[in-house]
Formats: structure tokens, C-alpha cells, sequence
């Protein structure tokens, strides 16, 4: 096992492309390190530099007590799982599993051992004997894994392992992945887009955006304090809604006016936000962008206090999903339409959507409430917002104002 540490590294293609910028990330000893990002982040490419599969541009990749900028893939010591299973289909299970280590010229005894100890770890000892074709999709991914495990390396590459596999068995995956990391103690690297499989599975998450390293921290942290609005944006499901709106203060009472027209929406910002984002009192009188998580809405009954309450909402969509319902509402507040809106939404279509609603002078909102009796499409309801929840970003930079 060993320390894995980014130093500065950059990756530049010959065009001037840069596709990884200044990475500086420490994966601790027996860590479990994600990186997540958007399609096209970099988030790849610093995975392969690790490995030895890119050339690194400027900095350096060191793992344990060695610089490895120049050595081999071979010569680092280190495993990668593919998204692609890599399997030899003319090789059992079990060749395939001790190829590594017949190619590295092992004694048949230590191989035939280290095979049924990672078959025996990863449930497979009933399918040593057969050839891929004969597996289920996650029982090829299990095989793949075992390949590495048997390495005994000082760290696992992951690169979107379980991309190929349907959405129940991803589930089942993620679960046996992070359960199997844990028991093994291996550094082990990890690269997704999905961010919700990344949430589940990380001690520690990396956001990339751009090649740029956003923020890298639990995944609590990074949903409850994001750095930025595009932490912010990017980190759940369903995603935290945005609007511009203006932070000012009335009668010692801080208050943020969200919506356009001459009846916008003012709702009290409690202690519990401004102990969050002290820096938003700097704002005052300014406009900033607001974020509001789905699941710190709820049904507001008549007695709401009109500094926490959002009256009159059109409902648009209602998603009974079982153990919750989602509402979508329509709002008179101003989208946020910036690069990193765009960034963090990844979906060309979805942005589109929202640049629509900016020009029609709204957008449609996301709350998470309790299921049962759902209001019908086009039903106005009363929603109420727990306004120690709020998020404050500045308009320009999309610092969190922290």
C-alpha cells in the first residue's frame, strides 16, 4: 500500500489543448479517492497519468516514496480495472485472474493460492473453471477485480468500472466495491461521472471541472459546504435549485428578494445561513445567486410565517417515487445561466431548457416532500423553505461566499 500525490501536474497536448491544470491532490494510504466530474473534466486523463498510460506535461506523480513521472506502467506497482472487462475469453476465470502473475513468472503454487484467496474474497470460487462468455456482466467485473487484487499492488486505478452494467446491478456493484476496499485497505483511485455512485462509495470525493481541480472533501462536506456554484450544482440529486436574487437587510432582519416583477418573493435568512456564509453581510443591497436543496421545502400550511413561505406556486410535473414525491413548480426567480450552471448541469438540452425560462423571465424549481395525496398539474399550492438552509454564491465568480 501507498500514498498517491498530484504535485502540480499538468497534461498538454500538442494543440495547446490543457487537459488536466495544476492537479495537487494527496490520496492517503488505504484511501478511497474519487474523482467526478463532468464528461470531458480531465477526469480520465489524471487517472492514465497515474498509471503511466498519458505522459505528464509539467509536476509530479509520486506513489509511495517514488517519483514515477518516468517509469513504466510495469515498474509502478500498481493495478488498473478497466471499463471495458479486458477478459480473455479463450482463458478461464482463473487464468485470467493469475495471467499478471504467470507473466511475472510466480511459482504455480503462489499463483493457484492468491487466485482462490481473491475467488474466495470476491464470491467466484464456483466459476474458476469457467471462460467469460459464460458470466454476467458483474460477475466478469468481479474477475476483472480479482486480476488486480491478486497483483497485491500498492494502489487500484478504477476507470468508470461499472459503466457497462444496468442500473440495478450498478447498485449491487458499488455496494460489494467500496465494502471490498474497505476490507483490502488498498489506495485505491477511483474515477466516475456518476456523482451519486461517487457520493455512496468515497471516503473522499475530487470534483474536476475543466481539467481544474474544484474541491476535494467528504462526500457531506461537499454536499452540505460546497466551495462554488458549480460544486454546488453538481453534487445531487435531484440538484440544488438557483436563482439570482437580492440580499439586503429590513429592520435588522436579513432578507433575500428572489423573483422579477413588483411582488417578488421575500423570504428571512435565519442565523443558521449567515454563520454558513458570513461573507453574503458584505453583499448587502447586492444581488448574489441562491441555492435551495429540494429536500428544505415543504407544504406550507396556513399558519407559515410569511418570511419562510413561497405562496401561489403553479405545480408543473409531480414524481411519486414511493418513499418521497418530487414537486416541480414554477418561480418567477431568475435563473443562474453562468459557465459553471452550464458546466454543472452536463446536459446541452437541459441548459437550453433553463436559458428558455431565463427569457421568459422564470424557471421551474424541485422540492422533496413526504409522498401522499400530490397536488394535480397546474394546481397552485403553498410551499415554505427552511431559510437557515440557504446557500449564497457571488454572481461573478461563483465563490461560496464563505
Amino acid at each position: 500500500m501507498a500514498k498517491v500525490v498530484y504535485d502540480g501536474v499538468y497534461k498538454r497536448y500538442p494543440d495547446g489543448t490543457e487537459a488536466v491544470k495544476d492537479l495537487s491532490l494527496d490520496i492517503e494510504d488505504g484511501e478511497f479517492m474519487i474523482l467526478v466530474g463532468p464528461s470531458g473534466c480531465g477526469k480520465s486523463t489524471a487517472l492514465r497519468m497515474c498509471a503511466g498510460l498519458e505522459e505528464i506535461s509539467e509536476g509530479q506523480m509520486i506513489i509511495g516514496d517514488r517519483v514515477v513521472n518516468n517509469l513504466t506502467p510495469k515498474e509502478r506497482d500498481i493495478a488498473m480495472v478497466f471499463q471495458s472487462y479486458a477478459l480473455y475469453p479463450h482463458m478461464t476465470v482463473a487464468e485470467n485472474m493469475g495471467f499478471a502473475l504467470k507473466l511475472a513468472k510466480e511459482p504455480s503454487d503462489v499463483i493457484d493460492k492468491r487466485v482462490k484467496e481473491a475467488a474466495d474474497t470476491l464470491d467466484l470460487t464456483e466459476y474458476l473453471h469457467r471462460k467469460p462468455k459464460a458470466l454476467s456482466g458483474g460477475q466478469r467485473q468481479r474477475v476483472a477485480m480479482g486480476r488486480a487484487i491478486v497483483r497485491e499492488p500498492q494502489a487500484f486505478l478504477m476507470d468508470e468500472p461499472l459503466s457497462n452494467l444496468d442500473a440495478k446491478l450498478r447498485v449491487a456493484m458499488r455496494t460489494q466495491i467500496a465494502e471490498l476496499q474497505n476490507k483490502l485497505g488498498i489506495t485505491t483511485l477511483y474515477v466516475t461521472h456518476d456523482q451519486v455512485e461517487a457520493m455512496t462509495m468515497g471516503d473522499r470525493v475530487a470534483v474536476l471541472k475543466r481539467g481544474e481541480l474544484m474541491q476535494a472533501d467528504s462526500p457531506q462536506t461537499l454536499y452540505d459546504n460546497p466551495d462554488n456554484l458549480f460544486v454546488g450544482g453538481f453534487i445531487g440529486s435531484p440538484a440544488m435549485n438557483f436563482a439570482e436574487g437580492k440580499f439586503y437587510k429590513d429592520n435588522g432582519q436579513y432578507k433575500v428578494a428572489i423573483g422579477t416583477g413588483d411582488n417578488p418573493t421575500i423570504l428571512d435568512v435565519k442565523d443558521g445561513a449567515i454563520d454558513r456564509y458570513p461573507k453574503v453581510k458584505d453583499y448587502e443591497g447586492q444581488n448574489v445567486a441562491i441555492g435551495m436543496r429540494p429536500e428544505h421545502f415543504f407544504p406550507a400550511a396556513g399558519d407559515t410565517p410569511a418570511g419562510i413561505k413561497w405562496p401561489g406556486r403553479r405545480v408543473t410535473m409531480v414524481e411519486q417515487l414511493g418513499a418521497e414525491m418530487l414537486l416541480h413548480f414554477g418561480t418567477s426567480a431568475p435563473p443562474i445561466v453562468t459557465e459553471d450552471m452550464r458546466e454543472a448541469i452536463d446536459d446541452a438540452d437541459a441548459f437550453e431548457e433553463l436559458q428558455r425560462q431565463a427569457r421568459e423571465g422564470g424557471q421551474v424549481f424541485t422540492g422533496r416532500f413526504e409522498p401522499g395525496n400530490p397536488p394535480k398539474v397546474d394546481e397552485l399550492v403553498d410551499v415554505g423553505f427552511r431559510t437557515d438552509y440557504l446557500h449564497f454564491f457571488d454572481m461573478e465568480s461563483g465563490a461560496a461566499l464563505r
